[in-house]
């Protein structure tokens, strides 16, 4: 069993929008049996661009194929309180969404106060919260600066019930997401995109990344996610080729970790 915990879709007036029968058909040629199809709010950023995704063409998705999808929702500190919080009520029980996504990238550090109401009704619905960390998106306006793992170190602090997957294991600053997650068992990374820096940087990620996380974190603290269905074969195959993992730690990353998170 494997379910992908970091997938995304784009809005439907995107040239690069993909029907849920595309997922379908890659996942089950390489036997994913679940995809976590995330919320995308970029604030102002992505209200220029029109890129932000509503939850209810999310929604749309995940109900077309509902044993096979799980929806997030988002938020942003350029919305209101009011809206953050009145989106992921509706998010959860209208539409029966199992986390959220935040994208630090396009304007703000993670422990900006602005979020602490957002944190604070996650943590009530016990939905587990993913940050976008380290890896530059590739759209025009995003900043790096915002995603260093170490402002999810006051997070993890002040809200100690709150599950937090750091997406892209914080690269370059895995050491660092390790290092923030040590004293706490909130904290979990995946493993998502890390294959295509292979092709960019000319050297492993994936593998490397991968031993340093379990050998210190444990494969309890680590997810199963691709960012796309593009990337799912190579992430598959890296898990399951990992000399230093136990089939029940293959089992842990691959499903057994997300189906805890996501309280499936």
């Amino acid at each position: 069993m494997i379910i992908d915990i970091h997938n995304h879709l784009t809005v439907k007036h995107s040239p690069f929008y993909l029907p849920a029968e595309e997922y379908l058909k890659v996942m089950d040629e390489l036997g994913v049996d679940k995809t976590v199809i995330l919320g995308k709010d970029y604030g102002f950023l992505g209200d220029r661009q029109n890129s932000n995704l509503p939850d209810a063409e999310t929604a749309q998705f995940v109900r077309a194929h509902p044993d096979r999808f799980i929806g997030f929702s988002a938020a942003h500190p350029d919305r209101s309180e009011r809206e953050n919080l009145e989106r992921i009520e509706r998010a959860v029980n209208d539409y029966g969404m199992k986390g959220i996504k935040l994208n630090p990238a396009s304007g703000f550090y993670p422990n900006d106060q602005r979020l602490y109401s957002v944190y604070a009704k996650c943590s009530s619905l016990q939905i587990p919260v993913m940050v976008h960390m380290g890896i530059k998106p590739p759209s025009e306006g995003n900043r790096m600066k915002y995603c260093h793992p170490l402002y999810l170190d006051d997070i993890a602090v002040d809200f100690p019930e709150l599950t937090i997957i750091i997406a892209h294991s914080g690269y370059p600053w895995v050491e660092d997401t390790i290092i923030v997650s040590l004293y706490t068992q909130t904290l979990v990374a995946d493993i998502s995109t890390l294959n295509q820096l292979e092709e960019v940087m000319g050297c492993e990620v994936v593998v490397p990344t991968l031993k340093r996380l379990t050998a210190s974190l444990g494969a309890s603290r680590v997810v199963f996610g691709s960012d796309g269905i593009f990337n799912l074969e190579a992430l598959i195959s890296a898990v399951r080729n990992a000399p230093f993992l136990s089939d029940a730690d293959k089992e842990r990353i691959f499903w057994k970790n997300a189906t805890e998170i996501l309280k499936l």
